[in-house]
């Protein structure tokens, strides 16, 4: 199991990334960084925790730019392999900066993502995608099984990473088919609201994910997905 490393400020939206990524493995690690910084830090790594880079993979939430910036060097150097930078807010990280990082992870041998928001994320690299597969976590699927007009199973192929997918799945047992079932699938997804913010671009994938699942299937067939 690869390990993962979450460097965040204060806010809501770590809280439930770390929650579900723990409740898969023990190899998460979570710090906190300082929000509350000058407009220019010029030794960034002095307010970095001392293991930052050491993880398979380095998840940075909301961190100050100078903060961001240093990280694919510090990674590359040792010996992490991965760099995801979730954008729940359009203005967590500027493209100049992305960019920048691109690059420099690129120049030190580190893979990065920049998911908008972090449950679009589909793995095009080696690291990433071993994550999204042993976390089970990206882009969200469903797949529901069906008894005569009942949920009697719902598995959560890939959870969105703040488990909100997992969180509804386990909620839609026992629900009638239907109609009645593609409401009890957005009722669900309103009551535990997303995080990232609503000037986002990318459609709402988790309840995408929810109404594709809830969609009756074909004739002969007893699992939606």
């Amino acid at each position: 199991m690869l390990s993962v490393h979450i460097l965040h400020t204060p806010g809501h939206f770590w809280l439930r990334l770390a929650a579900h990524l723990q409740s898969v493995s023990e190899e998460v690690s979570v710090n906190e960084v300082p929000e509350q910084l000058p407009m220019m830090v010029d030794y960034p790594r002095e307010f970095l925790p001392e293991e930052t880079g050491q993880a398979d993979v380095t998840i940075a939430v909301h961190l100050h730019h100078d903060l961001l910036a240093e990280l694919p060097a510090l990674i590359g150097e040792r010996e992490g392999r991965a760099l995801i930078v979730p954008i729940e807010n359009p203005n967590w990280v500027r493209p100049g900066l992305m960019r920048q990082i691109i690059g420099d992870c690129d120049k030190f041998d580190v893979e990065v993502v920049f998911p908008e928001p972090f449950c679009t994320l589909r793995p095009a690299t080696p690291a990433i995608k071993q994550f999204c597969d042993e976390y089970r976590v990206g882009y969200p699927q469903l797949a529901l099984v069906i008894t005569n007009g009942v949920v009697t199973e719902a598995r959560c192929i890939r959870s969105t990473p703040c488990g909100l997918t997992q969180w509804a799945a386990e909620r839609l047992v026992g629900s009638e088919a239907g109609e009645a079932l593609i409401e009890k699938a957005r009722t669900l997804h309103h009551s535990r609201p997303c995080l990232a913010s609503m000037t986002m671009v990318p459609p709402m994938v988790v309840r995408q994910a929810l109404d594709a699942a809830a969609t009756p299937a074909k004739p002969g067939t007893g699992e939606h997905s």
